[in-house]
């Protein structure tokens, strides 16, 4: 039975669904199990001592027992120069998520007993040319080379909204470092990011939607929708727009990127067509590329400068504040004049005292002489 698959690798976790080929036309996405206990499975690779990879909440488990060969977060590293390094072996992120890819592309085929037709692979919004290349060879030496990568907030859009007309929406994304906001424009080549906010308070973020759509000069009321994915809190209840929410909002991006898998074989010339589908048919731009080889991988990204600003230290007090480095010369002549001042004074010194003998003692008067000659002393002890 021809199916397409839609899979969304997140930060923590990693969900996947499929769209079926009903005969009349393309079916609505349903979850593809990844997980031990529910649909979703942990963004989590384990590489054992003989050298396999588990993937899922299998490497999640055999984490426990080894920590250290437990890989997670890689997805966002792609791009990075620093490598993913554990038990000794070198495995580029990029190389990890397409380990992901494979794992999620096996329970399907193993559930409908066959490849499917299409892959969409989501990636974070701020990615640019290189990463989405490095993130395609690794694919293609998977096995994939024709998967179409989507930006994650476009592909939410997709599972409510589509592209129809001169509209604006936004789109939170829950995560565990916050929230993801951006809005997107539709227009004649489908969803394009308009503005995008990282790490904003997941309190807060559908009132930062309703600040970009006003810098972007649209009213809060005139956006199509807010669709909220991930791990996503509890939605006001009164909103000036519509709020979609699924009952398990980890599942929306994957939705989404089936259906645009889906909507994608529809647009191709010869495959079967839903009237519902060919009116939304996503059309392909340089941010949605189709490849059947992998392109040459673009120039890295040039890396923005980096200011260092020194500790300023203490200013130093009293003598050593003239033996700082800002002050060599008057240090220099400070101790020159002492030390000629010592000498100096030492000179003197010798000079004063040497012509001098040794000084006679003072003479005290006594009562011993007698004042007249042959007069007998005064003393009435009788003694001198």
């Amino acid at each position: 039975m021809p199916y397409v698959l839609g899979i969304d690798i997140a930060s923590t976790r990693t969900t996947a669904a499929t769209c079926v080929n009903q005969g009349d036309g393309w079916g609505v996405p349903e979850p593809s199990w990844l997980g031990a206990r529910g649909p979703s499975a942990a963004s989590a690779v384990f590489l054992d001592d003989d050298g396999y990879l588990l993937t899922g909440d299998a490497a999640v488990e055999a984490g426990r027992s080894a920590p250290a060969r437990l890989l997670t977060g890689f997805h966002e590293r792609v791009g990075d120069d620093v490598p993913v390094i554990v038990g000794g072996e070198r495995f580029p992120a990029e190389s990890l998520s397409a380990v992901l890819v494979d794992a999620a592309v096996d329970q399907a085929a193993e559930r409908f007993g066959e490849k499917p037709r299409d892959i969409v692979l989501t990636h974070p919004v701020g990615w640019g040319s290189f990463r989405r290349d490095l993130l395609r060879r690794a694919l293609a030496e998977a096995g994939f080379p024709r998967v179409m990568l989507v930006p994650a907030p476009i592909a939410a859009l997709h599972a409510y909204l589509a592209p129809q007309g001169d509209v604006t929406a936004g789109v939170c994304e829950f995560g565990p470092d916050g929230a993801v906001v951006t809005i997107a424009a539709a227009g004649i080549n489908g969803w394009q990011p308009v503005k995008t906010v990282e790490g904003v308070d997941p309190g807060e973020a559908i009132g930062r939607v309703f600040e970009l759509a006003h810098g972007a000069g649209v009213q809060p009321q005139a956006l199509a929708g807010i669709v909220v994915c991930g791990e996503a809190p509890p939605v006001p209840g009164r909103t000036p727009c519509p709020v979609f929410a699924s009952s398990d909002p980890v599942l929306t991006v994957a939705t989404g990127a089936a259906n645009i898998a889906a909507r994608r074989e529809v647009s191709q010339p010869g495959g079967p067509r839903s009237s519902a589908l060919a009116a939304v048919a996503t059309v392909e731009t340089t941010l949605l590329p189709r490849v059947d080889e992998a392109p040459e991988l673009t120039e890295r990204p040039e890396r923005p400068p980096v200011d260092i600003t020194p500790f300023p230290l203490p200013e130093r007090t009293g003598a050593a504040k003239l033996l700082s480095r800002r002050k060599p010369l008057v240090a220099g002549a400070v101790v020159v004049v002492l030390a000629a001042t010592t000498l100096l004074l030492t000179l003197t010194t010798r000079e004063a005292t040497a012509d001098k003998g040794p000084e006679a003692p003072p003479t005290t008067p006594t009562s011993c002489a007698p004042s007249t000659p042959g007069a007998a002393p005064s003393s009435p002890e009788g003694r001198c």
